[in-house]
């Protein structure tokens, strides 16, 4: 069972990737602890966790904050995400007992293309992108590989969500893509696997890039097209 702070620090996690919280909003401990009905302490505490997972900056002026977009935290995270994810893909291929474990992921990933291709259905491709992506980890008996994706997946699932959200053709690849590596999973080729994992991982990588330069640059237009008052 989470303690008190894990268990704020894991919905305020989820208000982060939901986008509920934008990139440099400040968490007031105060608004907080009347929300949570708690002290400051299981608050702080809870910042910290998030801290710790890179979701939230801490200065001592300022207090809690969103922690800003990078391109370059995308590219050392998507790094270390695509070389565990290939080890999990791997190690579930070629597990005697994976059919129990790919019996809870065969739906939603069969939804996956229906999904992909309705605008309207974006979340919902999100959602169960990332649903089929926790049950892979949660099914991993290495505690170490499964409590380390879980670590780096709080922070790159903000970022995935990004471009998905934004780009349909990017929501088609990633289906795709798992319907692929279901399929080299299911048939127990480990090294097959492994590697359309690595693929799917550093293709989110690249979109949201992508998608992060393209904001940039809309921003930058924005900012150099405005007349001097």
């Amino acid at each position: 069972m989470k303690l008190l702070p894990e268990q704020i620090a894991a919905t305020l996690s989820t208000r982060v990737v939901q986008g509920v919280y934008q990139p440099g909003e400040r968490l007031i401990e105060a608004a907080l602890s009347a929300e949570f009905g708690v002290s400051h302490g299981p608050i702080r505490d809870a910042l910290r966790i998030l801290q710790a997972s890179g979701l939230v900056t801490i200065n001592p002026y300022r207090g809690a904050q969103i922690t800003e977009y990078s391109a370059q935290e995308v590219r050392e995270l998507y790094q270390v995400r695509a070389a565990l994810v290939s080890i999990r893909a791997k190690w579930i291929a070629e597990d005697p007992q994976r059919s129990h474990i790919l019996g809870q992921v065969a739906a939603p990933i069969a939804r996956l293309p229906a999904l992909a291709d309705d605008d309207a259905e974006a979340e919902a491709f999100v959602a169960a992108s990332f649903a089929v992506n926790n049950l892979l980890t949660d099914s991993l008996p290495n505690r170490w590989l499964r409590t380390t994706i879980q670590a780096i997946t709080l922070q790159t699932s903000r970022y995935s969500r990004l471009a998905l959200l934004a780009n349909r053709e990017r929501r088609q690849e990633s289906a795709h893509l798992w319907r692929l590596l279901y399929e080299a999973m299911t048939s127990g080729d480990g090294d097959l696997a492994e590697s359309i994992a690595a693929t799917l991982s550093l293709t989110a990588r690249d979109a949201a890039i992508r998608h992060l330069e393209q904001n940039e640059t809309r921003r930058l237009k924005i900012v150099g097209g405005r007349r001097p008052s």
